[in-house]
């Protein structure tokens, strides 16, 4: 009809977390769309704190959230590197010019009660439920472990259509099972803000999460607005002309509400050091990627300087210990992976390429385990020196200069009935570095 604004899209990115190439996806994406909101799989009510968050601390950094009542007891951690797509999105946004926010339920919510045990992370996005959809197309790919198979098909290929391939592949392995109680409150709430912030009628909406939310968003979001939208939502969602007059109000800016904890609840969430011995799968933790290290070499220097770096790395830690590596040793290594890479239809060296060459080119005796990266387990007592080696050459290389992650500032804060306000979102100039 002719004189209706028309209503701002929604570009939904479902993400692997701690993914170099889902965080270069999401950073060009902020640059080809120049949203006007990047809403961010994260605590809600640590919106009033992204200021501080962004000052600029030494990455990795973790949000650690503890949670004590009558009833239970609580903790999380959310992690956040250099290549993690949250934290692009939160630099990148608000580098843009875009309000910045994280859209999920607070860390202390019941939807996260499961999670609630040592090395939880509120990224565990269901993994476990669609771990049997990953071994069907592990089988289908000639792949021996899901980790290989999201390397040769996100973080090596070209990027061009990577966008449609993470939607095709999280489409599968969520499949049509409904989600937990936990994961279906979390997206409508998720989904609460989307309608928010298209509400507003100001510009595009970025929306990233992990990709096992992002169909269900899509349909949440499609649905249009539910009695438990804002009451600002739900009119402007009419007439989107009216972007909220009353954004300065905190009582009326349109945004849905935080929850507030249980009176009485005791519980607070700091801003710690992290490091990527603790976001390495290969130590437990749940949503991490294995040899984190290397994948912080993709991130700044592409697949060919990653799978160097890596081999730079165990050669140097090797040598450190005083084991003999010669150059006819790393030369049949290369070799061998280089062999592997065409043959599993790799572009470039991936991870487990170059692995599986080094143990193919050092290890000179019959093993009796399989290689550690082959699935995700710690290498045991038992295994060969060498294998040893090459999984503790991955975390964090040296070459790399990430192993020091205390943050610069620290800030902790008990849990309050805060809400984001306007003012305290609107665009500001890049944190300093």
């Amino acid at each position: 009809m002719a004189g209706t604004a028309q209503r701002p899209e929604a570009v939904f990115l479902g993400v692997r977390h701690h993914s170099p190439a889902c965080a270069a996806l999401v950073a060009r994406t902020v640059a080809r769309l120049r949203p006007a909101h990047v809403l961010i799989e994260g605590p809600a009510d640590l919106n009033p704190r992204l200021d501080e968050l962004l000052l600029g601390h030494e990455l990795p950094v973790a949000v650690f959230s503890h949670y004590r009542d009558e009833e239970r007891t609580a903790t999380s951690w959310a992690p956040l590197c250099a290549y993690s797509p949250e934290w692009v999105a939160l630099t990148e946004g608000r580098a843009a010019g875009a309000q910045v926010r994280f859209v999920d339920l607070p860390a202390w919510h019941p939807a996260f009660t499961d999670r609630a045990r040592p090395l939880a992370n509120r990224f565990a996005d269901a993994e476990a439920r669609y771990a049997e959809a990953t071994e069907r197309l592990c089988r289908a790919f000639g792949t021996d472990s899901p980790d290989t198979l999201w390397d040769g098909l996100v973080e090596l290929p070209d990027p061009a259509g990577l966008a449609e391939r993470l939607d095709a592949y999280f489409a599968l392995v969520r499949g049509d099972a409904a989600a937990d109680a936990g994961d279906t409150a979390r997206e409508a709430y998720m989904a609460r803000w989307v309608r928010a912030a298209l509400a507003r009628g100001d510009g595009p909406v970025l929306v990233v999460t992990g990709g096992f939310h992002t169909p269900a968003l899509r349909t949440l979001v499609a649905a249009g607005p539910t009695a438990d939208d804002p009451a600002a939502d739900r009119a402007a969602a009419d007439n989107p002309a009216t972007n909220s007059a009353a954004a300065d109000d905190p009582a009326a800016d349109g945004w849905p509400e935080v929850p507030r904890p249980p009176e009485g609840a005791v519980g607070g969430s700091h801003l710690v050091p992290y490091s990527f011995a603790q976001l390495d799968a290969f130590g437990g933790y749940q949503s991490g990627m294995p040899s984190p290290g290397y994948y912080q070499l993709l991130w700044e220097r592409g697949p060919q300087g990653a799978a160097d770096g890596l081999v730079e790395e165990v050669v140097r830690r090797l040598r450190k210990e005083r084991v003999p590596v010669s150059t006819a040793d790393l030369i049949a290594a290369r070799t061998l992976a280089e062999g592997l890479a065409a043959m599993r239809g790799h572009r470039v060296r991936s991870r487990a390429d170059v692995l599986d060459g080094l143990a193919s080119g050092l290890v000179g005796e019959a093993l009796e385990q399989p290689l550690p990266w082959q699935g995700r387990e710690r290498p045991t007592s038992g295994a060969d020196p060498l294998v040893r080696a090459l999984v503790a050459a991955a975390p964090a290389p040296g070459a790399a200069g990430c192993t020091r992650t205390r943050p610069r500032r620290r800030w902790s804060t008990t849990w309050r009935p805060n809400r984001p306000s306007a003012a305290s979102n609107r665009a500001a100039p890049p944190p300093p570095t």
